[in-house]
């Protein structure tokens, strides 16, 4: 029975320098949320299953957002008139992204090494557990991109939504800026580099999950071409098994623009918050971790819109701002790249 706590102890001790020696060698503040060991009495166990903690994982990195809180959202005038009626934006299922490439271009950096055991048969279905809000900090130059106003704001006849998220780091989601093209892929080669070393020295004793594991730091990557967008990504993961539902109460199913059935998030406007009667100070769990809510400060109707289809606009936004007590401004951007409130 010694020799066997002794074996156990020791297989505990190489979890904390897996961390110690490769994770926080390259992402400083990152914790294990859990981690578990599988063997027996007659084996000592030779991997381990971790999972990682959300909270600060990016401190300290090239991720790391420190921006004023301040993010603005692209949408079409259908969009807008959706979030505003349903009382919420929706986070996407990564299967539901336009850069197909997405996760699979960090995880191409571990390709050809059994050790990481990366099967491409289950990114639909870590994709299924991943969603995503894509914002870009608020700022004169982002409101002024015209790839974003072309790709994602109709070619200037959308909006933009000016947006706070009322809880400073969710202890369930991630905040961080996206990293583009191969010269920010280093963290992540560091990282397979450190992984593979600790291998070596340590008897093969390695994570039996290690690309879903890391999945989050993969979400952060992009290719080269979308580097304009200047993306700050906020992130949500959801564990589910592989045939199974969401048991989240935000999680839900809808049709996309590609007539397939995916998962979406719900964040939730501060006016429409359903939990609000779980918002209490004797809490041990604050319930904006689990449902951080969503400012929305001002409104900018796209430089492609007619002068008297804003006005009608406003109009139209008005009604809706009361009935629903919003708190926004609705503003337009003409033609010349200016930006006035509207009254």
């Amino acid at each position: 029975m010694k020799k066997e706590n002794d074996s156990w102890e020791k297989a505990r001790g190489k979890i904390e320098k897996f961390k110690t020696e490769v994770i926080n060698l390259v992402f400083p503040n990152a914790r294990f949320a859990s981690s578990s060991m599988f063997g027996s009495p007659e084996q000592a166990p030779n991997s381990f299953k971790p999972k990682l903690s959300t909270g600060e994982l990016l401190k300290g990195t090239d991720y790391e957002y420190d921006g004023d809180g301040k993010y603005i959202h692209f949408t079409s005038l259908i969009g807008l008139k959706l979030i505003l009626e349903s009382g919420f934006l929706r986070m996407s299922e990564f299967g539901n992204l336009i850069d197909e490439k997405e996760i699979l271009y960090a995880a191409s950096v571990f390709e050809g090494n059994p050790l990481f055991k990366f099967d491409q048969k289950k990114l639909k279905h870590s994709k299924e557990n991943l969603f995503c809000l894509s914002l870009c900090q608020s700022n004169d130059s982002t409101k002024h991109n015209r790839l974003m106003w072309e790709v994602y704001g109709d070619k200037g006849k959308g909006a933009i939504i000016e947006l706070e998220i009322n809880k400073q780091d969710p202890y369930s989601f991630l905040l961080g800026k996206i990293q583009y093209g191969e010269e920010a892929l280093k963290p992540i080669k560091r990282l397979k580099s450190l992984a593979e070393e600790f291998s070596k020295t340590h008897d093969g004793f390695f994570p039996n999950n290690f690309m879903e594991f890391i999945l989050e730091m993969q979400s952060f990557h992009k290719v080269k071409i979308f580097e304009s967008e200047e993306e700050i990504r906020f992130l949500m993961k959801e564990d589910k098994g592989r045939y199974e539902s969401h048991n989240q109460k935000t999680i839900y199913k809808d049709i996309n623009s590609n007539q397939e059935v995916k998962y979406f998030n719900k964040l939730y406007l501060k006016e429409r918050y359903p939990f609000q009667d779980l918002i209490n100070p004797e809490n041990k769990i604050n319930i904006l971790d689990t449902f951080p809510q969503i400012l929305i400060r001002n409104i900018i109707l796209g430089y492609n819109i007619s002068n008297q289809n804003k006005v009608n606009l406003m109009f139209f936004l008005n009604d809706i701002k009361e009935q629903y007590k919003y708190n926004f401004k609705i503003s337009q951007m003409n033609d010349e790249g200016e930006i006035f409130e509207m009254r």
